[in-house]
C-alpha cells in the first residue's frame, strides 16, 4: 500500500453501527485514520506505536520524563500524563524559580573543579519540589487510584546539579498529578480541593498560596492551557474509568483506528470507530482537494515508493530526513555502484575480531558495508511489509527524528561503533546497556547518530562526520546526564514544608508592588440641594418660618447639630456649600431634625410645606415619562421602572429600595430606561437589569461548575505560642491582583449593579469609562448561574454576585480559631458593616468617595511590611464588629435614612400597582469556598485602567 502524502482533516458526523459522533474530527495522515472528540488536530510528532501486550502493560510503559513535553501513547501506569501542559509558563510567585534555559541557569565550580548547578537555585529548587510532593500527597489521599499507577520520580532523582534542565522538566510531571487528583475530585463532584491544601489542622498551607497554585498551570483545567494528551490505540485502552473524566474536561485525547480488520474493537472507544463509509468519503475528499503540483501526488518518484534513490531522503534531496545522507556514509547518489569497503577481502577471518553476538555484523565488515547491505535488507522488506507495519514504521521514523535519548523502559536499541585497539582501531558494533545509553548518546551529534526505523534500532557512529561537535559539549557540559536511576521504590511520605516558606513566596513576589492609584470620583456625584430635595424629599420651595410640632429631642439636636456636621451627615462636603442663606440653613437643620429624632409612627407630624412625603402628598407614581410598580419576592420587594411611551430595551429596569423608585419619579431623566438605568449606575445606586429568556430546565447548572474566587479559609498553626495569621502588605496586593482578574470575567458586571462599594472597587479595577457596557444586556454566565426570576409566567435572568463573590470582593479572610470558631475579617467593609454606617446614604456621595481614598492611602502607607511575630496592624483587615465601630460616624445619618425608607415604602405599598406577584423559583445559590480557578493564569502583576 503506497503511504499518502498529505495530512488533512476533515470534520464530519460519522454514522457507526454503535453510536453517532455529533462532533469528531478524522484525520488522515499518512493514510492512517485518527479521531477525536476532543481536539481539533493531530500533535506535531506521532510517536512509534508500541505493540500492546496485556501481562507486560504494566511493566513496559516507557519512563515519559525523559519527553515530558511531548504527546505518548496511553499506558495505564502514568494516567497522569496527558495532563503535562504544553510550552509551560514559568512564573509568577511560585514557579518563577525555574524559569530558565539551559543557557541562563547559574553554576559554581564545586571542590573537584566540576561546574554544576548554583546553590541559589538549588534551594529554590529543593523547596518548590518539597511543596508539590506535599501537595500531591494531601490531594491523592482518599482517593481511589487504579491498580498499578506509577507515580513519577521526583526531580531530585535527576541530580539538580548534573542533568538541570531535565530535573526542571520533571517538575511539569509532579504538577500534571496534582492536577490529575483535582481532576478526579472535581470529576465526583467535590470541587474543594484548595481546602484539602488550606484546612489540614496539623500543616495548613496558607490560603493566598493556594490561590496563586490554582492560577497557575496546575490548577487551570480549561483548554486555556494546552495539554500534551495522549494517543491511544482502538484495539485497546487502559483508561476506560479516566476516558470519561478525560473527555469531560476536554482534554486531547486521538484513536488510532487499527488498519488490521481482524483485530477487535476495544469497546470502551467505541464512539470513536468510524464506519467504513465515512473513511472512505473522507479519503476521498482529501483527495478531490489536493492541489495539481508535487505535493501529494502518488507518482513514481513519490516518497513512500520503492526507489532506490530516493529512500530516506527528502524531496528537495538536501538531506535527509533523519539527518545523515549518503556522501556522509561514504557512497554518492549517482555513483551507480555499491560502496567499496576499506577493509580489505583476504584473511577476514585472522585479521578481525569476532562480531558480537546479535550485532549482525560480520566479522571483518566495516560500517560502510553494514550500512550499504543493511540498505539492501530494508529495501527488500519495504516491498512486502503490510500497510500496518508500514504505519508502524513511519510512526517510529517521526519519532526518531527529534533523537531525542531512548528512556530505560524504551524497546529500541542502541549500538555504538567502538574502535578496537587491538585490531588496528577497526570499529566494532557494540550494544549499549540501557545504563550505558543517556552518557554515551550525548557524545554524539544529529549528524552521527543513524536510525534504523525497520528494526528500531540507532546506530552511533562518530566517524560518519569528523567534524560534528557532540551534543553534550555545548548541551550538558556543565551538567553531565546521570545513568539512569532503578525503578525507584515508593517513597515515604513527603514531610510538610514550613509555613515559613509558602508566605516567602508571597512576599518576595508581591511585596514590591504597590497599592493600585485611584483617581478621585467626581462623575455624578450629588451636591448639597439635589440630596436634599431629590432624595430626601425636601420641598426646595419650603417656608423659612419657624416649624412647629418640636418636641425636646428635638431642640437639642437642633441646637447642638453645627451646619458642617448636618451637611456630612446627608453625604456631602461642608466646603463645597457656601450660597445658602442662614434662615434656609435653620429650615434644612430643622427638616434633618425631624427625620432623624422622630419615630416611624410619627413622621405625619413633619410640616407638609418641608416634605414631598409628608400628609399633602404631591407625588404621584408616575410622572410625564415613567411608572412605578412592585413586585413581591419571599425576602424582598422589587421595584420596577417601565417608560410610559415604547422602549425597545430588552431587560426590565428593577430597583431594589424604595427609596431610589421615589428619587426616579422625583427626577427630569425622560423616558429612556437606557438613561435612567445609567444616571443610577454614574450614582453607585443598585439596580437589576431583568432579561426575559426562556430556555429548558438543563439551561441551570450547579455552582459547583462555576469558576469562583476566595481568599480562602486560614487555619492556626499547631504550635499554641506562634502568631496567628495576620495580612500584611503583599497579602493586600495577592487580593488586589485578584479582584482586577475577577473583574474581566463576563459575570462580574454583577458587582456594578451591586451599588455601594461594591460598585466603587469594582469601578477601582476597570476604571469609569466601563459602565455603559454594563447595560448592554446580561453575560453568558448569568442563565446559568445568576438571579432567576419568574413573572406571571416568564422567566427573568440577570447576573448576580453569590455571598462569597460579594465577601471576595471585600477581601475577606475566614481566620479559623484553636477554640474551633471561625473569625471573619476583611479588608474593605462586608456590606452588612456598610449598610449600618454614617456613609450609607443609598448612592456614592463626596463623603464616601473622601473615605474611599483614605482607606486606600492608609492601606498603601500604614500596613506593615513584614510579618513580624506579632502584628496587629491598624490599618489591615478588621471584623464586621470593628468596622461597624470604625464607620459609624454620625450615628443620625442611619436614624435619617431608616425613616426615609419607612416613609417611601408606605408610599409605594399604597399607591403604586402591585398586581405583578413576583415569585422566586431559584436564585443563585451560596458557593462554598474555596473552590479550583480554571482559566487564563496571570502570573505577573498587569496594569489595568485604575481610576
Amino acid at each position: 500500500m503506497t503511504a499518502l502524502r498529505y495530512s488533512q482533516r476533515l470534520h464530519c458526523d460519522i454514522l457507526n453501527d454503535c453510536d453517532i459522533l455529533n462532533v469528531s474530527d478524522l484525520d488522515l495522515t499518512d493514510g492512517q485514520v485518527y479521531t477525536s472528540l476532543t481536539a481539533h488536530s493531530l500533535p506535531d510528532v506521532i510517536p512509534h506505536e508500541p505493540p500492546w501486550d496485556p501481562r507486560e502493560d504494566y511493566d513496559s510503559s516507557p519512563d515519559d520524563s525523559n519527553t515530558p513535553l511531548t504527546t505518548r501513547w496511553a499506558y495505564g501506569t502514568r494516567p497522569w500524563f496527558p495532563l503535562v501542559p504544553l510550552n509551560p509558563s514559568f512564573d509568577g510567585p511560585i514557579f518563577g524559580c525555574l524559569n530558565h534555559s539551559r543557557f541562563s541557569l547559574l553554576t559554581e565550580v564545586d571542590t573537584s573543579g566540576r561546574h554544576i548547578l548554583h546553590r541559589d537555585i538549588r534551594a529554590k529548587w529543593v523547596e518548590l519540589e518539597q511543596k508539590l510532593l506535599w501537595c500531591q500527597e494531601r490531594l491523592g489521599a482518599g482517593l481511589l487510584i487504579p491498580w498499578g499507577t506509577k507515580l513519577p520520580r521526583p526531580p531530585t532523582s535527576y541530580g539538580y546539579q548534573q542533568v538541570a534542565i531535565r530535573s526542571r522538566d520533571a517538575f511539569l510531571l509532579i504538577a500534571a498529578t496534582c492536577l490529575w487528583y483535582i481532576m478526579t475530585r472535581r470529576y465526583q463532584g467535590a470541587n474543594q480541593w484548595t481546602a484539602i491544601l488550606t484546612s489540614n489542622p496539623q500543616h495548613p498551607i496558607p490560603a493566598e498560596w493556594v490561590l496563586e497554585l490554582s492560577r497557575s498551570f496546575v490548577g487551570d483545567l480549561t483548554t486555556n492551557v494546552p495539554r500534551t494528551g495522549a494517543l491511544i490505540s482502538s484495539i485497546h485502552c487502559p483508561w476506560q474509568v479516566q476516558l470519561p473524566m478525560f473527555e469531560k474536561f476536554s482534554l486531547p485525547i486521538w484513536v488510532h483506528i487499527s488498519g488490521d480488520t481482524s483485530a477487535a474493537v476495544d469497546f470502551t472507544l467505541r464512539h470513536y470507530i468510524p464506519s467504513p463509509a465515512a473513511i472512505t468519503r473522507a479519503t476521498e475528499e482529501v483527495q478531490r482537494k489536493e492541489t495539481p503540483d508535487t505535493w501529494g501526488q502518488l507518482d513514481e518518484s513519490a516518497w513512500g515508493q520503492p526507489d532506490d534513490s530516493a529512500w530516506g531522503r527528502p524531496e528537495d534531496n538536501t538531506q535527509s530526513v533523519l539527518n545523515w545522507d549518503d556522501s556522509a556514509l561514504g557512497w554518492g547518489e549517482n555513483s551507480g555502484a555499491q560502496p567499496v569497503s576499506d577493509v580489505p577481502e583476504a584473511h577476514a577471518d585472522s585479521l578481525f575480531p569476532v562480531s558480537q553476538p546479535h550485532s549482525r555484523q560480520k566479522r571483518g565488515e566495516d560500517f560502510k558495508a553494514f550500512f550499504a547491505r543493511r540498505r539492501q535488507e530494508n529495501k527488500r522488506k519495504e516491498e512486502t511489509e503490510t500497510p500496518a507495519q508500514q504505519q508502524s514504521r513511519q510512526s517510529r521514523e517521526r519519532a526518531a527524528m527529534n533523537h531525542g535519548i531512548p528512556g530505560k523502559s524504551s524497546t529500541v536499541v542502541v549500538f555504538e561503533w567502538q574502535p578496537n585497539d587491538e585490531f588496528g582501531g577497526f570499529r566494532q558494533r557494540i550494544r549499549l546497556t540501557k545504563a550505558e545509553i543517556p552518557m554515551t548518546w550525548m557524545s554524539y551529534s544529529k549528524s552521527t547518530r543513524v536510525y534504523d526505523s525497520f528494526r528500531n534500532e540507532w546506530d552511533l557512529c562518530d566517524a560518519l562526520d569528523l567534524t560534528s561537535v557532540p551534543d553534550g559539549d555545548w548541551e550538558e557540559d556543565d551538567f553531565p546526564p546521570a545513568s539512569a536511576p532503578s525503578e525507584p521504590t515508593p517513597a515515604p511520605p513527603a514531610p510538610a514544608p514550613p509555613l515559613s516558606s509558602f508566605l516567602k513566596d508571597i512576599e518576595a513576589y508581591f511585596g514590591h508592588y504597590e497599592v493600585a492609584p485611584s483617581t478621585q470620583y467626581t462623575r455624578s456625584v450629588e451636591r448639597f440641594v439635589s440630596i436634599l430635595h431629590f432624595h430626601l424629599g425636601y420641598r426646595l420651595a419650603a417656608s423659612t418660618t419657624t416649624p412647629r410640632g418640636r418636641s425636646t429631642t428635638f431642640d437639642d439636636w437642633t441646637r447642638k447639630t453645627q451646619w458642617t456636621h448636618l451637611t456630612r451627615l446627608v453625604g456631602d462636603n461642608p466646603t463645597d456649600i457656601t450660597s445658602i442663606p442662614d434662615a434656609q440653613k435653620h429650615v434644612i437643620t430643622c427638616f434633618i431634625g425631624y427625620l432623624v429624632t422622630l419615630p416611624q409612627s410619627q413622621l405625619s407630624d413633619i410640616p407638609p410645606d418641608l416634605w414631598d412625603l409628608g400628609p399633602d402628598l404631591s407625588l404621584s407614581v408616575s410622572n410625564a415619562h415613567i411608572r412605578v410598580s412592585y413586585v413581591q419576592q419571599p425576602k424582598q420587594r422589587l421595584y420596577i421602572i417601565e417608560s410610559l411611551s415604547s422602549n425597545l430595551v430588552p431587560w426590565k429596569l428593577a430597583v431594589p429600595d424604595a427609596i431610589t423608585a421615589v428619587m426616579c419619579l422625583r427626577r427630569d431623566w425622560g423616558s429612556d430606561i437606557t438613561k435612567i438605568a445609567y444616571n443610577l449606575l454614574e450614582k453607585g445606586i443598585a439596580i437589576k437589569t431583568l432579561q426575559p429568556i426562556s430556555v429548558p430546565p438543563d439551561a441551570r447548572r450547579p455552582p459547583t461548575e462555576l469558576r469562583t474566587y476566595s481568599l480562602g479559609h486560614v487555619f492556626p498553626p499547631e504550635d499554641r505560642r506562634l502568631a496567628r495569621f495576620r495580612p500584611v502588605f503583599a497579602d493586600y496586593i495577592v487580593y488586589e491582583q485578584h479582584r482586577h482578574e475577577f473583574m474581566n470575567q463576563p459575570r462580574a458586571r454583577a458587582a456594578l449593579l451591586h451599588g455601594g462599594l461594591i460598585w466603587r472597587l469594582a469601578l477601582h479595577s476597570l476604571g469609569f469609562d466601563v459602565l455603559p457596557s454594563v447595560l448592554d444586556g446580561i453575560s453568558r454566565e448569568a442563565v446559568p448561574f445568576g438571579l432567576m426570576l419568574d413573572i406571571n409566567g416568564q422567566t427573568y435572568f440577570d447576573d448576580e454576585l453569590s455571598e462569597e463573590e460579594v465577601d471576595f470582593m471585600c477581601g475577606t479572610y475566614y481566620l479559623h480559631t484553636n477554640d474551633g470558631n471561625v473569625e471573619i475579617v476583611s479588608w474593605w467593609p462586608r456590606p452588612q458593616a456598610w449598610a449600618a454606617s454614617g456613609l450609607n446614604v443609598g448612592f456614592w456621595s463626596s463623603r464616601c468617595e473622601f473615605w474611599f481614598q483614605s482607606r486606600l492611602d492608609n492601606i498603601r502607607r500604614g500596613v506593615s511590611r513584614e510579618r513580624h511575630t506579632f502584628t496587629d496592624d491598624a490599618n489591615g483587615p478588621m471584623t464586621g464588629s470593628k468596622w461597624k465601630g470604625s464607620l459609624k460616624f454620625n450615628a443620625g445619618t442611619n436614624k435619617m435614612m431608616k425613616n426615609i425608607d419607612a416613609a417611601s415604602c408606605s408610599f409605594l405599598a399604597t399607591k403604586a400597582s402591585g398586581k405583578n406577584k413576583l415569585v422566586v423559583t431559584s436564585t443563585c445559590a451560596p458557593i462554598h469556598f474555596p473552590s479550583p480557578l480554571a482559566v487564563t493564569m496571570r502570573n505577573t502583576p498587569v496594569t489595568y485602567p485604575i481610576t
